[in-house]
């Protein structure tokens, strides 16, 4: 499975608050957290197609001052992946929260690719 992501932080008027990589590499570390369930997402969607692959392009808000992702999404038009993979990593990330919060609010897009080691 291999990650590439984009973050945006939407400045606020005061307070600390992460410059926009510490906010890249944080969101990614909680991310992070779930990469098992991930894994085992795709491997749930092995089991229905061996060669199945593909690729899921999420995205999300992470709210100011409480650290919630919230709104997340995927976009239709860059996400090739099987229908049950996507709504599985939907599930996954569920619940996450960036902790400490931040002042700023982050919109985030993080592309999952999933590939089968499987040789045809």
């Amino acid at each position: 499975m291999k990650i590439v992501w984009w973050i945006a932080a939407t400045a606020a008027c005061s307070g600390t608050s992460r410059g926009l990589e510490a906010y890249r590499s944080d969101t990614q570390k909680v991310l992070d957290t779930r990469n098992a369930q991930l894994k085992a997402c795709y491997d749930e969607t092995l089991k229905a197609d061996r060669m199945a692959s593909g690729t899921v392009t999420l995205q999300f808000v992470v709210e100011k001052k409480t650290g919630a992702f919230t709104k997340a999404s995927v976009d239709p038009a860059n996400t090739t992946a099987p229908n049950p993979l996507w709504q599985c990593v939907l599930r996954v990330v569920d619940g996450l929260k960036l902790e400490p919060a931040d002042k700023n609010e982050g919109r985030a897009t993080f592309v999952y690719e999933f590939k089968s080691q499987t040789k045809s």
